[in-house]
């Protein structure tokens, strides 16, 4: 995270000020209080909607205490060295191999050694429980606990930290695909997805249950109608099965059932079209350019909307925007 720079310091109070600014107010003491190795802080925060990934470094071993009762996720990750971690009557330790997961309403009591570098996902509770909310259709009425532990060498948690690091190096480059609000978005909903689904915690029972209820036309129409009225807005399935009121699970078997498509495609397939009818417009003295037109109808990334225009109508878009000024 070169690129966000927040704060270096020798100082520890405006490293821990800083720090605390943007995950909780906490204590720092020396671990070894005759040590006279130098103090160097270094803070890095980048944000992706309701996502923020925090880096922190010290250069000395310390403890730290959180002093208040969290109210968001903490995800901690080790970029070197180790921390160990004390929560209520759990233990556990950051490394290599190992996470934790801060839950809210939780406090821990941490030591970390010199060499440790930490990377911190910290998660907004409301939108935790929200993107849950559609996974099962319903209504949450507790937070989220996770286990505290998270191993990193499972199957489903190693995939998800490769999508995470993708999103670190996106966030790092210039002009990155997640500061259109569409990819970020998206890109949100797939971490929180994928680790409600990855990381055991007090709802994934009801998460992996299969047995939902068939979606009503009356509901299936809803959400046809809501795609068409936003159609150049960042829509995500999850807003979908919100705004009808049913679980991404059951949505996506109505589409794929009624419509024979799954919605994401359904929903690409409506803005092809709206594509179509803007390149097939009269021409003026303002000709809009195909990636203007794309790009306000949805279309992140050109080369997919090309070839996806091109198998849905046999012919380029530069070839039909050709078309219409030649007619």
């Amino acid at each position: 995270m070169a690129r966000h720079d927040t704060l270096d310091t020798a100082s520890v109070d405006e490293f821990r000020h800083q720090a605390s600014s943007l995950l909780s107010e906490h204590r720092i003491r020396r671990i070894d209080a005759v040590d006279t190795a130098p103090f160097r802080g270094r803070v890095r925060a980048a944000s992706l909607g309701d996502l923020q990934l925090v880096y922190l470094e010290q250069g000395i071993g310390i403890d730290v205490d959180i002093l208040e009762h969290l109210d968001y996720y903490d995800l901690m990750l080790a970029v070197e060295g180790n921390n160990r971690i004390t929560c209520d009557d759990a233990r556990t330790h950051v490394g290599p191999a190992h996470a934790a997961l801060l839950s809210p309403r939780m406090r821990a009591r941490m030591q970390m050694d010199a060499s440790y570098r930490q990377m911190h996902l910290r998660i907004e509770q409301f939108a935790l429980d929200r993107r849950l909310e559609c996974l099962i259709g319903r209504s949450v009425p507790a937070p989220v606990i996770f286990d505290l532990s998270v191993d990193l060498t499972t199957p489903q948690l190693s995939t998800w930290m490769s999508s995470l690091q993708v999103l670190i190096r996106d966030l790092d480059a210039d002009g990155g695909l997640t500061a259109h609000p569409l990819a970020a978005a998206s890109v949100q909903d797939m971490l929180l997805t994928g680790l409600l689904l990855a990381q055991p915690h007090t709802y994934l029972a009801v998460l992996h249950q299969h047995d939902q209820p068939r979606l009503a036309r009356r509901a299936l129409a809803r959400a046809v109608d809501y795609y068409e009225q936003h159609l150049t807005e960042p829509v995500t399935i999850g807003d979908v099965a919100q705004h009808v009121g049913v679980s991404v699970r059951s949505l996506q078997r109505a589409f794929q059932e009624d419509l024979g498509t799954s919605p994401s495609r359904y929903l690409q397939s409506l803005r092809l079209a709206r594509v179509r009818e803007d390149l097939l417009a009269p021409s003026g003295p303002d000709l809009e350019s195909v990636t203007d037109i794309a790009y306000r109808w949805g279309f992140v990334h050109l080369s997919r909307f090309a070839a996806a225009y091109r198998r849905r109508y046999g012919e380029t878009p530069s070839d039909t925007r050709f078309r219409a000024i030649n007619s």
